[in-house]
Protein backbone atom coordinates (compact mmCIF):
# COMPACT_ATOMS: atom_id res chain seq x y z
CA UNK A 1 0.00 0.00 0.00
CA UNK A 2 1.40 3.37 -1.02
CA UNK A 3 1.83 5.98 1.65
CA UNK A 4 1.98 8.94 -0.75
CA UNK A 5 -0.44 9.93 -3.46
CA UNK A 6 1.02 9.32 -6.90
CA UNK A 7 1.48 12.31 -9.17
CA UNK A 8 -0.86 11.98 -12.10
CA UNK A 9 -0.15 13.68 -15.42
CA UNK A 10 -2.33 16.71 -15.85
CA UNK A 11 -2.64 17.34 -12.12
CA UNK A 12 -0.97 20.36 -10.60
CA UNK A 13 1.42 19.61 -7.78
CA UNK A 14 0.41 21.17 -4.47
CA UNK A 15 2.43 24.28 -3.70
CA UNK A 16 4.17 24.28 -0.33
CA UNK A 17 2.48 26.40 2.29
CA UNK A 18 3.30 27.88 5.64
CA UNK A 19 6.85 27.99 6.97
CA UNK A 20 8.08 25.44 4.43
CA UNK A 21 7.09 27.74 1.56
CA UNK A 22 9.24 30.51 3.05
CA UNK A 23 12.23 28.22 3.59
CA UNK A 24 12.15 26.75 0.07
CA UNK A 25 11.18 29.87 -1.87
CA UNK A 26 12.93 31.09 -5.00
CA UNK A 27 10.94 34.35 -5.15
CA UNK A 28 13.35 37.27 -4.91
CA UNK A 29 10.96 39.37 -2.83
CA UNK A 30 10.50 36.64 -0.24
CA UNK A 31 14.26 36.10 -0.12
CA UNK A 32 14.70 39.84 0.43
CA UNK A 33 12.18 39.74 3.28
CA UNK A 34 14.02 36.80 4.85
CA UNK A 35 17.33 38.68 4.60
CA UNK A 36 15.73 41.78 6.13
CA UNK A 37 14.16 39.81 8.97
CA UNK A 38 17.40 38.07 9.89
CA UNK A 39 19.31 41.35 9.62
CA UNK A 40 16.82 43.03 11.97
CA UNK A 41 17.08 40.20 14.50
CA UNK A 42 20.88 40.39 14.50
CA UNK A 43 20.65 44.19 14.70
CA UNK A 44 18.73 43.72 17.96
CA UNK A 45 21.32 41.20 19.19
CA UNK A 46 24.12 43.70 18.42
CA UNK A 47 22.13 46.39 20.24
CA UNK A 48 21.87 44.19 23.33
CA UNK A 49 25.62 43.63 23.21
CA UNK A 50 26.15 47.39 22.98
CA UNK A 51 23.74 47.97 25.86
CA UNK A 52 25.66 45.56 28.09
CA UNK A 53 28.92 47.34 27.23
CA UNK A 54 27.36 50.75 27.95
CA UNK A 55 26.01 49.50 31.29
CA UNK A 56 29.52 48.31 32.19
CA UNK A 57 30.94 51.74 31.36
CA UNK A 58 28.14 53.68 33.13
CA UNK A 59 29.91 53.73 36.49
CA UNK A 60 33.56 53.44 37.50
CA UNK A 61 34.67 50.05 38.81
CA UNK A 62 31.45 48.42 37.64
CA UNK A 63 31.38 44.63 37.95
CA UNK A 64 28.58 43.77 35.51
CA UNK A 65 31.04 41.94 33.24
CA UNK A 66 34.71 41.19 33.66
CA UNK A 67 37.53 42.52 31.50
CA UNK A 68 37.75 39.38 29.36
CA UNK A 69 33.97 39.27 28.84
CA UNK A 70 33.96 42.99 27.91
CA UNK A 71 36.61 42.35 25.24
CA UNK A 72 34.54 39.44 23.91
CA UNK A 73 31.40 41.61 23.81
CA UNK A 74 33.28 44.37 22.00
CA UNK A 75 34.53 41.96 19.35
CA UNK A 76 31.19 40.21 18.96
CA UNK A 77 29.34 43.51 18.74
CA UNK A 78 31.48 44.62 15.80
CA UNK A 79 31.21 41.26 14.07
CA UNK A 80 27.46 41.05 14.62
CA UNK A 81 26.75 44.54 13.36
CA UNK A 82 28.97 44.39 10.28
CA UNK A 83 28.58 40.82 9.07
CA UNK A 84 25.19 39.79 10.47
CA UNK A 85 23.22 43.06 10.34
CA UNK A 86 24.61 45.58 7.82
CA UNK A 87 25.63 43.18 5.03
CA UNK A 88 22.37 41.17 5.06
CA UNK A 89 20.43 44.45 5.08
CA UNK A 90 22.11 45.46 1.83
CA UNK A 91 21.39 42.00 0.41
CA UNK A 92 17.75 42.45 1.45
CA UNK A 93 17.59 45.75 -0.39
CA UNK A 94 19.19 44.39 -3.53
CA UNK A 95 17.08 41.23 -3.58
CA UNK A 96 13.81 43.02 -2.89
CA UNK A 97 14.10 46.27 -4.83
CA UNK A 98 16.82 46.13 -7.45
CA UNK A 99 15.88 42.69 -8.75
CA UNK A 100 12.28 43.74 -9.34
CA UNK A 101 13.38 46.90 -11.16
CA UNK A 102 15.86 45.17 -13.45
CA UNK A 103 13.53 42.26 -14.23
CA UNK A 104 11.00 44.62 -15.80
CA UNK A 105 13.58 45.93 -18.24
CA UNK A 106 12.73 49.57 -17.61
CA UNK A 107 16.25 50.53 -16.63
CA UNK A 108 18.55 51.37 -19.50
CA UNK A 109 21.53 49.14 -20.00
CA UNK A 110 24.89 50.23 -21.38
CA UNK A 111 24.65 50.88 -25.08
CA UNK A 112 20.92 51.55 -25.12
CA UNK A 113 18.95 54.71 -25.66
CA UNK A 114 15.59 55.45 -24.09
CA UNK A 115 12.65 55.38 -26.45
CA UNK A 116 9.62 57.69 -26.22
CA UNK A 117 7.56 54.84 -24.77
CA UNK A 118 9.93 54.52 -21.79
CA UNK A 119 11.49 51.19 -22.72
CA UNK A 120 15.11 50.73 -23.68
CA UNK A 121 16.09 49.97 -27.22
CA UNK A 122 19.53 49.14 -28.56
CA UNK A 123 21.54 52.13 -29.72
CA UNK A 124 22.24 52.33 -33.43
CA UNK A 125 25.71 51.09 -34.28
CA UNK A 126 28.08 53.80 -35.46
CA UNK A 127 30.70 51.27 -36.55
CA UNK A 128 31.95 51.42 -40.13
Amino acid sequence: MATHAAFMPGEAAAAPSGLWSWITTVDHKRIGILYGTSAFIFFLVGGIEALIMRLQLAAPDNTLVGAQRFNELFTMHGTTMVFLAIMPMSAAFFNYMIRSRSARGTWPSPGSTPSPTGSSSPAPCSCT
